[in-house]
């Protein structure tokens, strides 16, 4: 997909605005948005000292894990990935 097709939307993220543009649908992007800013807000709850970058920091480090987990899942049905185009990515 190149750059013509690719959709652009506005996120918002513990009250900040994030453009994104990617080849995902505008409705996957901002689910993907809302589900960062709920874990966000999560862990700012819990950590109400910690600075907002320590707490995006911490929310990729359990982004990160959820993905590993669910690739190592994968390992045992291989093929699954390449039939849901995993290849989607946000910039």
């Amino acid at each position: 997909m190149d750059d013509k097709e690719k959709s652009r939307v506005a996120v918002y993220i513990m009250g900040e605005e994030y453009i994104l543009r990617g080849s995902s649908s505008p409705e996957r992007m901002h689910s993907v948005g809302r589900y960062v800013d709920r874990m966000m807000r999560t862990l700012a709850e819990k950590n109400h000292q910690m600075s907002r970058q320590k707490i995006a920091v911490l929310a990729a480090l359990n982004l990160a894990d959820e993905l590993l987990k669910l690739k190592e899942e994968n390992l045992h049905s291989p093929g699954e990935a390449n039939k849901r185009g995993d290849n989607d990515e946000l910039a």
